[in-house]
């Protein structure tokens, strides 16, 4: 599906299962993978961004990244599974994050509980948590 046809693609909750699982593979992270929020959780956030369709990409990964931090669903990585699931999310919608590499990203998205919708979205679009 592409986006630029009119059909959004989203993340299936395996997606972000899988996402999760390669982060700590590829992290080295010392926790074990385990769901502890549900795949219902993880759906309803798919949802919630699928409704934002009219925002524009940009404001529904930040809203996916945002809402999937929240959730907290799972052990370990949560801020990574959120910001590599956004990047796809975009990705396979024909846009690009600004910020490419987690490394660069890490220092924002380690604090993304704390930022606004429209920090996320301008980091997303300008690389940066300031406003446009």
């Amino acid at each position: 599906m592409d986006a630029k046809l009119g059909m959004i693609w989203y993340p299936s909750i395996d997606d972000v299962i899988d996402v999760n699982i390669d982060c700590l593979d590829l992290t080295r992270d010392r926790h074990p993978h385990k769901l502890r929020g549900s795949r219902e959780g993880i759906q309803a956030i798919i949802d919630k961004v699928r409704q934002n369709e009219n925002k524009g990409l940009s404001c529904q990964a930040a809203l996916l990244m945002k809402k999937l931090v929240e959730y907290h669903p799972f052990d370990g990585a949560n801020h990574r599974t959120a910001y590599i699931v956004a990047k796809m999310f975009l990705r396979r919608n024909g846009k690009r994050m600004r910020v490419a590499k987690l490394e660069t990203a890490y220092p924002f998205i380690r604090n993304l509980g704390n930022k606004t919708l429209e920090e996320v979205q301008g980091w997303i679009e300008n690389g940066t948590s300031e406003e446009p």
